[in-house]
């Protein structure tokens, strides 16, 4: 195994804490930028310019520091102009549009704001009518009246609180003749019995249209993945196990001995010195949380599923604080054979003797092979846990489970699977 890494917490005490903790938390895509602000205000620290790949990196590394080159600058003057250039948040784009004529007078708009506040990131409204009514001192009817005027707002659909009501609202968006209108809201509506319109003479152009329909509403204003750099690298070869530092994304620092030694070079010499340990102890930490991963998940790491793993597990391991390893894990990557998971990735929970990971595995190889026009509800999918894995858990943790994995409800899942049949 290659690099090896001997540094033991009794030498934090030695260290600024206040400088250690922040740069351990930091991801390595940020690290470039942390490291510049602390040497723009020590002038016995230098940064070298420039980070070289190295051809025996791998393709991903690569590819990861060319999007990194692109978007990332330790300019001041290039993030003032990324920042103005930037487009809009969603609740930015809403809360432009609340003006007159949709929302004429002041109370009218109080209520669209407060409505804004209970939208998620998906453009769902989650919030409750009585509830924003009691704040703005007004009726529900008058809330709800409000809620419906989003319906002419962009992105079409927002504050809906539901994909059909959502469809619904982006059908004013088309330029339909009334049959046709009448046709598709009767099929959102009654997508449980969607197979009644299968003779419509008309079914295929609603089907054209509602495959134009953006579900969730807001998904063009959702965060798209962003690309991460992995801090490590975890090969096997055999029985043969490396694990590289990605140093490629590590600043090299130069400590220089200022001509003026009064107190104050001597301490900013001093903190330059402790800066280059601290980034080696970082490099140490992540080295050896790793370490404790690949023993403890091994089994995940040659294709099988991850075991039940808390943080004070790897803690107790390395003599570190819980706290310590959720910062050390922060924002943290590790690349394998498998693919690109965040340290955080490796602690599962557990039902029973079960692990969480495993469960979800389970749930959705069983929704993956679900007959389409019968789909799975989460009551079978519990039944079928339980019986599986011999647990007891609630019904909502399937839910739950469900939505990180990001599938759709049963009901969704009908609705898409008979629409593509169409």
């Amino acid at each position: 195994m290659k690099q090896q890494f001997n540094f033991k917490q009794k030498q934090l005490p030695r260290l600024s804490m206040q400088t250690w903790l922040p740069l351990l938390q930091c991801s390595l895509s940020d690290l470039d930028k942390h490291i510049q602000v602390i040497t723009n205000e020590n002038p016995c620290l230098e940064v070298e310019s420039g980070f070289e790949v190295p051809e025996s990196s791998t393709s991903t590394s690569h590819n990861t520091f060319i999007e990194y080159q692109n978007h990332v600058s330790n300019s001041s003057t290039d993030e003032i102009g990324w920042m103005s250039v930037s487009s809009q948040s969603l609740y930015e784009i809403l809360d432009d549009q609340i003006s007159a004529p949709l929302f004429p007078t002041p109370i009218s708009q109080k209520i669209a704001k407060q409505i804004i506040f209970y939208i998620n990131e998906e453009g769902y409204f989650e919030g409750d009518v009585k509830e924003i009514a009691l704040q703005c001192e007004v009726d529900i009817y008058k809330v709800e009246q409000v809620r419906q005027r989003f319906a002419y707002l962009e992105p079409i659909g927002v504050g809906a609180v539901d994909y059909k009501e959502s469809f619904l609202f982006q059908l004013n968006d088309f330029d339909i003749d009334s049959e046709l209108s009448i046709l598709l809201s009767a099929i959102i509506t009654q997508f449980e019995d969607i197979e009644k319109f299968f003779k419509h003479p008309r079914i295929h152009e609603a089907k054209e249209f509602l495959t134009r329909l953006n579900n969730p509403p807001a998904i063009s204003y959702m965060e798209s993945e962003t690309t991460v750099l992995p801090d490590l690298f975890v090969e096997f070869k055999g029985k043969d196990l490396t694990i590289k530092v990605n140093n490629d994304f590590y600043p090299n620092l130069v400590v220089n001995q200022v001509d003026k030694y009064d107190n104050f070079a001597k301490q900013k010499f001093k903190e330059a010195r402790e800066l280059v340990k601290l980034l080696d102890l970082r490099k140490a930490t992540l080295y050896n949380v790793a370490l404790v991963l690949i023993e403890k998940q091994y089994s995940f790491f040659i294709g099988s599923e991850l075991k039940p793993l808390k943080l004070q597990d790897v803690a107790d391991e390395l003599g570190f604080n819980e706290s310590t390893i959720s910062r050390a894990i922060s924002d943290k990557y590790l690349e394998c054979d498998r693919g690109v998971f965040s340290f955080k990735d490796f602690f599962s929970n557990a039902i029973g003797e079960v692990s969480t990971s495993e469960i979800k595995s389970f749930m959705k190889r069983i929704i993956e092979g679900e007959d389409k026009k019968k789909p799975y509800s989460d009551k079978y999918l519990h039944e079928s846990i339980e019986s599986r894995f011999g647990v007891k858990m609630v019904r909502r943790s399937v839910a739950k489970y469900r939505q990180e994995l990001n599938i759709s409800s049963f009901k969704e899942r009908k609705f898409l699977y008979i629409l593509s049949s169409l």
